[in-house]
């Protein structure tokens, strides 16, 4: 029977991606949890095969007999997955969503969501958007489970979804101030409203939010002891989001729902005089407004500021040509 190994990593929203693209295979997997070495994390490592930068000890045990295909997603997986590539002999095909940071032609397949740019090569396959997004029956859960807390909101509950610096545009309290100012002043200005944090908040930013709250307004500090995440409630039960560009992972949950969005786009910092600062903006290899710009001409979301709209079709959902694609790399028809 053809074997399949789904290598998962500290990201939720990447593993989300892949798990979906393997289970909708109809494939049978087996999944390995990879964990990266403390002093490893965040690096850009030379792509290669290597598990060096791995914890051995608290990742899933890798070893004979080998796969016929791996499934993975981001840099340091695609280090593992070539790595098991070369310990097959070369019999273990290879698929990777995101684009490859070097040795493109090692890999057997490339998933590309839309802020990739692709070079035309036969492996590669474009997506229109990520395969991101909530188990509609985790959101019916998340409804009953959290009603008692945001029943006593004043209506409309409007949510702020806070992510993190992103390059060259930075999360900054001034930019999030702005933001929740701009709620409150219009379409905010009569009900109450939720702002979350994320693990990739930077402190300073919840801190100089929580000034400027008005006594109906709520805030989710991430990390904060024996408060439970709110998230998958506030997709349950918020009327319209905010959420910043850096997030796509967030943005395209709450466009799958279908529910009324505006995107705040933090400015680009000026001043660059690094050489990286000056590749990125020349080369932008991983552009999110190439994701984002669609979901405003669908009618999925606003920029902030402007007027809420509702869109007239469900987001693209590629996963059953994602799913394809790995049935045939897995039994052996894609050369």
């Amino acid at each position: 029977m053809p074997s399949l190994w789904v290598l998962t990593g500290p990201k939720a929203g990447d593993n989300s991606q892949i798990l979906r693209a393997a289970e909708a295979s109809r494939l049978p997997y087996e999944i390995k949890t990879i964990v990266i070495r403390k002093g490893q994390q965040g690096l850009k490592p030379r792509v290669r095969p290597t598990i060096r930068h791995l914890d051995v000890v608290a990742s899933d045990p890798l070893g004979p007999p080998w796969p016929d295909a791996v499934l993975t997603i981001g840099r340091d997986l695609s280090l593992v997955a070539l790595w098991i590539k070369q310990q097959s002999g070369g019999r273990t095909r290879v698929a990777l969503f995101n684009a490859a940071k070097g040795r493109a032609s090692a890999f057997d397949l490339i998933v590309l969501p839309p802020y990739y740019r692709a070079s035309g090569h036969s492996n590669e396959l474009q997506i229109r958007m990520p395969l991101i997004g909530i188990d509609p029956s985790q959101v019916e859960a998340a409804h009953a489970a959290f009603a008692a807390q945001f029943d006593v909101l004043q209506r409309p509950l409007s949510v702020l979804l806070l992510g993190g610096d992103m390059g060259l545009r930075k999360l900054d309290p001034n930019f999030a101030i702005s933001v929740l100012g701009t709620m409150q002043q219009s379409f905010a200005s009569s009900g109450s409203i939720y702002v979350s944090a994320s693990r990739r908040t930077p402190n300073k930013v919840a801190v100089a939010l929580e000034a400027h709250l008005r006594p109906q307004d709520r805030l989710f500090r991430w990390g904060t002891p024996d408060i439970e995440n709110p998230y998958l409630g506030l997709l349950a039960h918020g009327d319209n989001f905010v959420v910043t560009a850096d997030s796509l992972s967030m943005i395209i949950e709450v466009a799958r729902l279908g529910k009324p969005m505006m995107i705040a786009e933090p400015s680009i910092r000026t001043g660059l005089t690094g050489w990286w600062d000056r590749l990125a903006v020349a080369f932008r290899a991983r552009d999110l407004r190439r994701a984002i710009v669609p979901l405003y001409e669908s009618g999925h979301a606003a920029v902030l500021g402007k007027v809420f709209s509702r869109p007239a079709e469900p987001l693209p959902d590629d996963t059953a040509r994602v799913a394809e694609r790995l049935r045939q790399l897995v039994l052996g028809k894609v050369e």
